[in-house]
């Protein structure tokens, strides 16, 4: 049934919230203020629709500037990549502190006020800030795709306004360059660097044979602007998925967009790297600001490729730095060979429980975890007896959970610097000081 409806609130994964005859409904594409014609189904308990018309819009909207965002006739609408380009971005930005607030009150058990939390640092741009991104293959229209949203149905990209333009260019040339070497992996990941003016791509679901390889070098023939391909076959399971690289996938990157001087760090499209370069610099330098190692023996842990290794080690007397992620760990290895790293290849919280029990001490600690979080975050600090520790988290659930046992370990949560990694999403990046009480 279409019902007229207010749109009261924002829930935490980003869709509109209204209520209809005491039912919550979940509204994606809203905005707070609106007043929409909304298609809800019948039923009872909270229930997820969609609005046909705005009847009047609210205060934050906005016109969302690309042409395959949010309902509307075509099949080239409700693409899945974006959750807010109808937000004032800095109400999106209000929005993302009261979720972390509501994460640290509802799971961490941190009342509002209770710690110092200091406002959000806002990405330099709202828009074109990704420099890497995966897509799926269209079958029919030798096209990149993303999927519309809550299904795998394609949505043809004339343009995608989070991209930074390289890699917008990149994606449009990449679909018909596949097509004509003759190559469908399932899934693709593009990733450019402003620095080099070139490309890489990760192919996943793709054998590693000599056809494989030699249709990969008709591809980067076909496209000077991409420098290498990886491939990633599927693996059985226990290991590792096989990885072959054809041509140079590895790009540089600058540390801090635009400064050159700030170092260049390496990269390539099939490990973990922070998709927005300008606001990861932003973090890099909050992180660092919170930390102090000047002079000091630092362990890091989930180090990846470096983000945080090369900054630090420029300050520190020495640091320890442990990842579990093969390929990542070997391009840090090659940024910083020679230096005043040492890095360990492993599971982090083990290897640090180790150094614990060998009796190293450190002057700080830095967490970088994946969206699942570490689970003994407390207890390892304790062990460790280190005066501080900067966590970095992606995931404010998982971030409150930790930062609660490293309380009840003897910490207390000293600062929390909200960032924003992915403007026109829910998503928001932490970074949070425990000084132990």
């Amino acid at each position: 049934m279409t019902e007229e409806l207010e749109i009261d609130d924002l829930a935490p994964g980003g869709e509109g919230v209204a209520r209809h005859q005491g039912r919550p409904v979940f509204v994606p594409f809203a905005a707070p203020g609106d007043r929409l014609e909304i298609d809800v189904p019948p039923g009872e308990g909270a229930a997820h629709a969609t609005w046909s018309r705005i009847l009047r819009p609210g205060p934050d909207r906005i016109e969302a500037p690309c042409p395959h965002f949010g309902p509307g006739p075509g099949d080239d609408r409700l693409c899945g990549g974006c959750a807010w380009l109808h937000l004032r971005y800095e109400r999106q930005l209000r929005e993302k502190e009261r979720g972390l607030v509501e994460a640290f009150r509802r799971i961490g058990r941190f009342e509002p006020g209770s710690y110092p939390l200091r406002p959000i640092v806002p990405s330099p741009e709202p828009l074109r800030y990704r420099s890497r991104a995966k897509f799926h293959v269209d079958r029919d229209g030798e096209r990149l795709v993303f999927f519309r949203r809550r299904s795998h149905e394609p949505i043809r990209v004339r343009s995608c306004h989070l991209l930074e333009p390289g890699l917008d260019r990149l994606r449009e040339a990449f679909g018909p360059a596949l097509a004509r070497a003759r190559l469908r992996p399932p899934e693709v990941a593009l990733e450019w660097s402003a620095h080099a003016g070139r490309g890489a791509a990760l192919l996943r679901g793709l054998d590693a044979g000599e056809g494989t390889r030699r249709r990969c070098q008709e591809l980067l023939a076909d496209l000077p602007i991409l420098a290498g391909v990886v491939l990633e076959g599927d693996g059985d399971g226990r290991r590792g998925r096989p990885v072959t690289s054809v041509g140079e996938p590895v790009l540089l990157h600058e540390r801090v967009p635009g400064d050159p001087a700030s170092g260049l760090a390496r990269s390539r499209p099939d490990v973990f790297q922070q998709a927005n370069r300008g606001a990861n610099a932003r973090l890099v330098a909050t992180a660092i600001s919170f930390l102090r190692p000047e002079g000091e023996d630092v362990l890091e842990l989930f180090c990846g490729t470096g983000n945080f290794t090369g900054p630090v080690a420029a300050r520190a007397t020495s640091v320890a730095a442990i990842e579990g992620q093969g390929p990542a760990i070997e391009l840090a290895r090659a940024d910083l060979a020679g230096g005043n790293v040492r890095f360990f290849a492993g599971e982090a919280l083990s290897i640090a429980s180790a150094l614990s029990r060998e009796g190293r001490r450190f002057g700080a600690v830095l967490l970088d975890p994946p969206r699942d979080g570490m689970k003994g975050t407390g207890p390892l600090l304790r062990d460790l007896a280190v005066p501080r520790a900067v966590y970095v988290s992606c995931d404010p659930a998982t971030l409150a959970r930790d930062l609660k046992g490293a309380v009840a370990s003897g910490y207390r949560v000293a600062a929390v610097q909200p960032v924003d990694m992915f403007p026109q999403t829910h998503h928001v990046e932490t970074v949070v000081l425990l000084e132990r009480a």
